[in-house]
């Protein structure tokens, strides 16, 4: 299309700046909060070493409160800080960059001293490596860090003895200016480990604990909690959870929680970026609604949704003829709502808006036992080429419509976003299919996002066709990877207890079940139900995956594997991953 932006318009696309870097005003509000860690810190000094962990899932704003505490903390008095982002710090070991980091900090009196100590021990690392150290002190202080990482990783005796020779450093740096009633402190942040892989989240968990576990020494850890246990229990081969989890208890002594916004705050949030990002007034209080609910109140997606919008317009200015109201519906579609976006854009779909509609009202109609309108409950049948039955009876349609309309005609939100769209959905839906630009695709997410993250999806065709039949209590929990994996081709039916789950062997025959483990006050409904489905109820002898929210107890995954069934997993990447290799098993 030839259509240029609209002069009048500036929409402007939202960066994703940390708070801290000047580029950003603190619309949550995390200054008061960095103040508050910031005294404890300080109150704590004389405790030193001991370590903060700062959790909160992806996107959730951990790197800015964490350039918020660093800027607080290094205009107090006797405070050094380093900063250490082992996801960004290069290919090297991350347990050789954190110390070099660490080392890279002190002055370069204090880096002479460990220099001369080391050529001391010229006996443990010989002469010639001795007279190295002593070479690399003429060639800058970057180069005497490399030689003294070089002499600590010889060999174990050698480590044991230079971590003696960095205790003795430390002491003197926090010796160095300070007072004994205001020592020095150093505050190591380390920033973005759940992105990292296991063994480099385990290396920089062996430098806290083996290498830097000196006085005067705090670090604060920017992370998912639940991304390190599940690292620390493949890397170090843990068959229960709990023993990954008291292993990390040995590093993190404390640990602040980022719940996430309030309603309020998510409003306030919504609010600055529409502003910031020239869109303010296209949004209505429905929109934002639904932003805010289906994110899950998360920033950084928040800022997507935005983005995307800003993006298509920047792409497409002739959305100004159509309305850019309509706009604002297809990304939300697309962002929320995957799986019916891809239909929409199918050939073949072009009344599928009106017909979602009419099953929904007449859904609706029949559950509250009114009258049906006989005129459109043919049509709605003989749309799918079936005979209309002749008492009120939705098992025979909802037998040839997506498994999961019934979800989503449930869904208020989903419904009301349709209706907007509704008088010109053929408009529309030609329009998403003249124009199959990437941003109309479900987006492609990292599988080490976090509770809140979808996993990475590419259209892999091992998904495809394969039946899946997901028992949890809960699904609005599920949305993301429930959509992205329609998306991909599964079938997938939902339901939230025994009495549909029973329902759903008898006609829809699952490849697989998913299932959660506790439902409401009863802990172990899912292993019970397993049971019962593997023992009569259902005859079910296909593979089982819980998908849970944290560890359960040594007796209940005995029984889960004494039932035959995987898991628990506690990410979207490690359900994806587990259905792709049933998958395969299944078409070889």
């Amino acid at each position: 299309m030839n259509a240029l932006p609209n002069p009048a318009r500036r929409f402007v696309v939202l960066n994703d700046a940390p708070v801290g870097d000047g580029t950003e005003e603190d619309l949550l509000d995390v200054t008061s909060v960095a103040h508050n860690l910031s005294a404890l810190i300080l109150a704590s000094r004389d405790t030193a070493p001991f370590t903060l962990a700062v959790d909160a899932a992806w996107g959730m704003g951990k790197s800015s409160l964490l350039h918020r505490l660093e800027a607080t903390l290094s205009a107090e008095p006797g405070m050094s800080t380093v900063w250490f982002n082992a996801w960004t710090a290069g290919p090297a070991s991350a347990l050789e960059g954190l110390i070099k980091a660490v080392l890279l900090r002190f002055d370069r009196n204090i880096i002479r001293r460990v220099l001369r100590s080391m050529s001391r021990r010229a006996h443990l690392l010989g002469a010639l490596r001795g007279l190295g150290l002593v070479l690399a002190s003429f060639f800058g202080l970057g180069r005497v860090v490399d030689e003294i990482w070089q002499r600590m990783s010889l060999d174990a005796q050698a480590r044991n003895q230079i971590k003696g020779v960095l205790r003795d450093a430390f002491g003197a740096w926090m010796a160095k200016s300070g007072t004994p009633d205001r020592r020095r402190l150093l505050v190591v942040f380390v920033d973005d480990l759940d992105r990292c892989g296991s063994e480099r989240i385990v290396e920089v968990c062996e430098a806290i604990k083996l290498y830097l576990d000196v006085p005067g020494i705090v670090f604060v850890l920017a992370c998912d909690q639940s991304a390190l246990w599940r690292a620390v229990q493949k890397s170090a081969g843990f068959d229960d959870p709990a023993a990954a989890v008291e292993y990390l208890e040995k590093i993190v002594q404390i640990t602040y929680r980022i719940a996430p916004p309030s309603v309020e705050q998510a409003i306030q949030l919504v609010d600055g970026y529409l502003h910031r990002s020239g869109t303010s007034g296209l949004f209505d209080e429905s929109s934002k609604s639904l932003i805010i609910g289906r994110s899950r109140h998360n920033p950084r997606r928040i800022k997507r949704v935005i983005n995307s919008f800003v993006l298509e317009y920047h792409l497409d200015p002739s959305w100004d003829e159509i309305g850019l109201a309509h706009l604002v519906n297809v990304i939300l579609l697309q962002h929320f709502y995957p799986g019916f976006h891809s239909l929409l854009a199918h050939p073949g779909n072009d009344h599928l808006i009106g017909e979602f509609l009419d099953y929904q009202e007449l859904r609706a109609i029949v559950k509250h036992g009114d009258q049906v309108d006989a005129e459109r409950w043919a049509k709605l049948f003989e749309s799918k080429g079936l005979r209309p039955p002749r008492t009120p009876d939705l098992a025979e349609l909802e037998s040839e419509l997506p498994a999961d309309y019934p979800v989503l005609a449930a869904d208020r939100d989903f419904v009301a976003l349709l209706r907007g769209m509704a008088q010109h959905s053929r408009v529309l839906v030609h329009r998403l299919r003249s124009r199959p630009v990437g941003l109309l695709r479900p987006p492609a997410v990292s599988p080490d996002e976090g509770d809140f993250g979808a996993p990475r999806i590419d259209g892999r065709p091992a998904l495809r066709n394969l039946r899946v039949l997901w028992i949890d209590d809960h699904p609005s929990n599920n949305i993301t990877l429930a959509d992205h994996l329609q998306v991909n081709g599964v079938l997938l039916e939902q339901v939230t207890d025994r009495a549909g789950a029973l329902a759903s062997f008898r006609r829809f025959t699952p490849d697989v079940v998913l299932t959660d483990l506790g439902r409401g006050s009863d802990k172990n409904a899912g292993v019970t139900d397993l049971d019962h489905f593997r023992h009569g109820g259902a005859d079910y002898r296909g593979p089982v995956l819980f998908y849970t929210g944290g560890p359960p107890g040594f007796a209940t995954q005995k029984r889960i594997k004494q039932l035959g069934a995987d898991g628990p997993v506690y990410s979207a990447g490690d359900v994806v991953a587990w259905l792709e290799r049933v998958a395969t098993a299944k078409k070889a």
